[in-house]
């Protein structure tokens, strides 16, 4: 809906509410409501104390990719206080090693028999989600030269680090997108993060499996190309550049369908290295989509 700035005095210009919206909250003359700058837009609510969302788990299996999926995906979803019930130490002991390594400012404020109290204690502000999703730019890029690192043999930095650093900042971006609505389109941006993430996990499993084999990898003009290709999606988005989407989109069709068709036939050993950094590619470049729609929605709401 539509409004018409009215002047009052000489500086001030006023606007009036929608009788639906004040009637909704049984709004009368003299109570407070919010307002908002976010990007272009001006979010106007209603001033109440915010109650702390809740939920509870049940713990009814021992696997920890399933207790942790749990957890997390509360997180994720803005609750502030999360009722765990399990059934024994070892259960816990998963729960505790979730909230320390993966969840930014979720404590255990109480355990009980088979029952604990996790809480939103002290998480960084809303404010920093900007900050905090570039972190997550630069740990992807360490985690790629680590990659390459190992790959030629030489001395690195524990990869596993860079790892748990991204899921921390993935799950805090996710949650405050979850809680409150900072983008023109939440959804698109969930989806940017969920392939950016996908890349990330390719050169993880990657790296695991250099943990366990040793491979004489030679094929570093690939690896060149994957840093080539992600450093045009960083750049892209941290410069609003859709142009550099666009160079994504050929390197990417160079990458896997001519470069990646043709080593896999000539090699054995390495076809495992190569796929995990194809899939990496592959996913990196399944990012432009949603941030190109980001991009969009960025230009039209700036050129306003």
């Amino acid at each position: 809906m539509k409004r018409s700035l009215v002047k009052q005095g000489p500086s001030t210009l006023m606007i009036s509410l929608p009788s639906s919206w004040i009637k909704k909250f049984n709004l009368e003359k003299g109570d407070n409501i919010e307002l908002e700058e976010i990007d272009n837009n001006l979010v106007i609510s209603k001033d109440e104390i915010r109650t702390k969302k809740e939920t509870t788990i049940n713990l009814s299996n021992y696997t920890e990719s399933s207790i942790r999926t749990l957890i997390i995906n509360a997180y994720r979803s803005g609750y502030d206080l999360v009722n765990i019930n399990f059934q024994d130490e070892k259960q816990f002991q998963i729960i505790n090693n979730t909230i320390n390594n993966y969840l930014i400012g979720f404590e255990i404020i109480k355990k009980e028999k088979n029952k604990c109290i996790v809480e939103n204690i002290t998480e960084p502000s809303e404010n920093q989600f900007e900050i905090l999703f570039r972190k997550i730019l630069y740990n992807i890029s360490s985690l790629i030269n680590t990659t390459e690192s190992r790959l030629k043999n030489q001395s690195s930095e524990d990869y596993s680090t860079n790892v748990l650093k991204i899921h921390q900042y993935d799950n805090f971006c996710r949650r405050v997108l979850s809680k409150r609505n900072l983008y023109i389109n939440t959804t698109l941006f969930w989806s940017f993060l969920a392939s950016l993430i996908h890349a990330q996990r390719e050169l993880y499993h990657l790296n695991k499996y250099l943990d366990n084999n040793k491979v004489n990898f030679t094929n570093f003009d690939f690896i060149l190309k994957l840093k080539e290709l992600f450093q045009l999606l960083e750049e892209s988005y941290i410069k609003k550049d859709i142009k550099s989407l666009e160079k994504i989109h050929e390197l990417e069709k160079k990458i896997i369908y001519k470069d990646f068709y043709q080593l896999i036939q000539k090699n054995n050993k390495e076809n495992i290295i190569l796929y995990h950094l194809a899939s990496s590619i592959r996913n990196f470049y399944l990012c432009t989509s949603p941030l190109l729609g980001i991009l969009l929605a960025n230009e039209s709401a700036t050129s306003k």
